[in-house]
This record gives structure tokens, sequence and C-alpha cells, in this order.
């Protein structure tokens, strides 16, 4: 298991002392268990056969303290272990790992702010990755919401080991709801004792007479001195219709890290000083409450690698109720170089027979003539997908079974087969 040393570790044994010191009913205690098998019967381009079979455990485990209102836990971690193929892995057959384990307390009077400790995810603002820390949450100021966290980064623990790594940021947003929203965060990451990474953003949302709503972000990368990202949204409904333009700039170099063995991956890509520039919009069309129909396009500016790319796409879905769905979508992707030139479709379906349900998904990609994987001898990718389930035990048990076939540049002939077994404890 990948564990800061000592600190989520710890915190997990002091909430099984809160849990131990303070028994509840079955309705304070959920623990969720997720079984996957799979099978994969793989006829690779080289002519190699392999066949795997992996076996996955996810566990949940979610607790609430009786005695102290407020106060909970929450773990969850999965294990892996390989029954034929070991996928190349140097430390042997099995693999795991802890994804967080917290204790969350929740003013339970007005719920006006809020502490999480241990192994968490945060998703705000500039901030999109998992930390061993401590998180701070409050809105005690009418129309102000106000975090702040502060801990070790988890995905630097295996860069140069964890001494001198450290990560801490905040958020501040104003708003008024029904008008506006903005909201400004930073992010300071460090890695072995030097700055790794300083972002700033700035996201905001407004909303216009005639339910129009206009949304922007923007971050500011405080090493490199500049823009790494910009997206704006209109969004403009009228009656069953909904058009809304966007635009988008990513400029590698500010928006990846360019450190070695920093925090983002990809670093290569910010090594050439390309960015891209995407602009178009989509159009939806709603008939009935249970049709849509909608078209996108988009125009991909390439700053030095890939030229320019346009893509159409038209798509249609119908439902029933609530859960059920059809739909099919056609594209087409024209751009300077072969590997942007291809057409692609899809069509799939989710029918819910309750308490069963049926799913099927269907994806065709042909390439153009002279792209670049005709070096694989390949002209077109086929991927098809059948699979089924239902619900057992008062809804607690969910069974799922999935066979997969694809054909593509990299596989002649690829079969898998997936069965999962979902069980809820004291639900």
């Amino acid at each position: 298991m990948k564990l800061h040393q000592g600190f989520t570790l710890g915190v997990t044994i002091l909430a099984a002392l809160l849990a131990a010191s303070a028994p509840g009913s079955a309705a304070d205690l959920g623990i969720t268990s997720d079984t996957i098998v799979r099978l994969y019967e793989r006829n690779e381009s080289g002519g190699r056969q392999r066949s795997l079979l992996p076996v996955y455990e996810f566990l949940r485990f979610d607790y609430t303290v009786p005695k102290t209102p407020g106060l909970s836990l929450h773990a969850y971690g999965w294990g892996r272990a390989n029954l034929r193929d070991d996928f190349g892995n140097a430390d042997g057959t099995t693999d795991g790992e802890l994804l967080y384990a917290y204790l969350d307390y929740l003013d339970p009077k007005n719920r006006d702010y809020q502490v999480r400790l241990g192994r968490q995810y945060i998703f705000e603002g500039v901030m999109r990755e998992s930390i061993d820390g401590v998180y701070v949450k409050t809105d005690l100021v009418p129309t102000v919401t106000a975090s702040a966290y502060a801990g070790f980064p988890v995905n630097l623990q295996d860069v140069k080991g964890m001494g001198g790594d450290w990560i801490y940021g905040a958020r501040v947003a104003q708003g008024i709801p029904g008008r506006y929203d903005v909201a400004l965060a930073y992010k300071h990451t460090g890695n072995d004792g030097s700055t790794d990474e300083q972002l700033l953003g700035a996201d905001a949302t407004l909303l216009l007479p005639a339910n129009i709503t206009l949304l922007g972000h923007t971050t500011w990368n405080l090493v490199t001195g500049g823009l790494g990202e910009q997206s704006y949204e209109l969004r403009l409904p009228f009656k069953a219709f909904e058009l809304r333009p966007f635009y988008q700039h990513y400029r590698y170099e500010d928006f990846l890290n360019r450190k070695s063995g920093g925090a983002t991956p990809f670093l290569y890509t910010s090594q050439f000083g390309e960015q891209v520039d995407i602009a178009g919009t989509e159009a939806f069309w709603y008939p009935a409450e249970n049709i849509e129909f909608g078209a996108r396009y988009k125009h991909y500016e390439y700053g030095k690698r890939y030229g320019s790319a346009d893509m159409y796409t038209v798509l249609a879905a119908v439902r029933r109720k609530i859960f059920s769905e059809a739909g099919v979508e056609f594209g087409r992707v024209e751009g300077d170089i072969a590997q942007n030139r291809y057409y692609l479709g899809r069509a799939y379906v989710y029918w819910d027979v309750a308490p069963a349900f049926v799913t099927a998904d269907v994806v065709y990609v042909n390439y153009d003539d002279g792209n670049v994987w005709s070096m694989y001898r390949k002209d077109s990718a086929f991927f098809a997908s059948v699979g089924g389930g239902s619900k057992f035990l008062g809804k607690a048990l969910t069974v799922k079974l999935s066979l997969d076939y694809s054909q593509d540049p990299y596989f002649d002939k690829d079969y898998r087969g997936t069965l999962a077994a979902s069980y809820a404890f004291g639900k």
C-alpha cells in the first residue's frame, strides 16, 4: 500500500479507536465491497498471444460516530491479484493502494464549517489531486465561502523520496445565488525541497437575463510567468433549443509542469513549446422531454506540431423514464496531418428492466488512406460490448457481466470479459 509514513495510518487508527469506543446501529456504518474479475485474451499486432486474469477488490468504509454529531470516518482502497500474468510488474503479481482515509467533521447545527484530516482528494479551483493533510472550509460570512488545505502531495511520494515534499493552497469564492459567483484560488507544491508548482486560478459564473449563463476559467503559472489555461463558455437557451459557443486555450509549458520528476504527467509535452486553441459550439434540441438531438463543431489550432483540425459531430438520444437510454453518434475529423483524418460512429443502449438491466455499445473508426496507422497495416478500429446485470437481496447486491471485443492498430483481436459483484453492507 502507498501510505505516507505514519500519517494516514495514524489517522485510521485514531478513527478505529473512536469507532470502537462508540458503538452504534447498522445505520451508522456502511461498507461497500466491489469485486471485479476480468479475463483478457489478446492477439497483439506483433503476433504475441496473451491471456490475463486479474482480480480486483475495492472496499469503501463510511462510519458516523453516534456520540459525536458531525464526526465521521471515510476510507476507500483497492487491491489486485494477477492470476495469470504480472503485467510486467517488477513488484510481483499483486498491487494495491489506499485511495483515501480521513476524518470529517461538519458543523451539525448550521453546517457553517467543515474540517477533514487524513488522505483525501481535493477538487477545488486549481487543485485536483490527493494529499495527506488537513482541509478546512467555512461560509460563516454571508455570500463568501473560503477553504484551505495543507499537507503532503501523494503523487510525489515515489519521486526522490518524501523529504522536502509539501503542498498548500486556498480558495475564496463570493457570490449571490441566481446572479453570479466568482472565485480566486492558489496552489503551491514543493518537491524535494524546491518549488514544483505555483498556480493562481480564477473562475466565474454570471447568470444573465433570459436564463443566459456565462462561464469562465483561467490559470496563471507563477513559476513560468504565463497563462496556462483559458476557458470560456456561453449558454444560450431558447425554448426547446440551447446553443453553447466556447473557446479554450492551452499553453503546455505553462499548463503542465516542466520540472523533471514533477507532479504533472506528460512532462515531455511541455518541452516543445506547443500550444492549442480550441473554438466551436454545441447545439441541442429537445423536441420532447425524452428526446435529444445535438450537433458539435470544434476547431483545433496547434502552434507547432499538428497543424489544425476540425471535428464535426451529430448525435441523437431517446430516453425512457429515468435510467433507460439509447443513442447514436456520428462524426468526422479533418486535419492537416494523416492521423487526424478519420470517421467515427457509435451506437449504444442502456435499458432498465428493474431489478435487471442490459447494455450494448458499438464504436467504429475508419481512417483515411495514408493515415499514420497504415504502418500497422490497419485502416479501421472496432469495439463492441454487451452486458447485463441484476440486483438481489433487496438491492444490496448487484451482479454485472460484460463481454467486450476490439480490433485496432495495437491488437489484432482483443477479447475481454468482466464479472463484477457489488455488495453494500448495512444498507
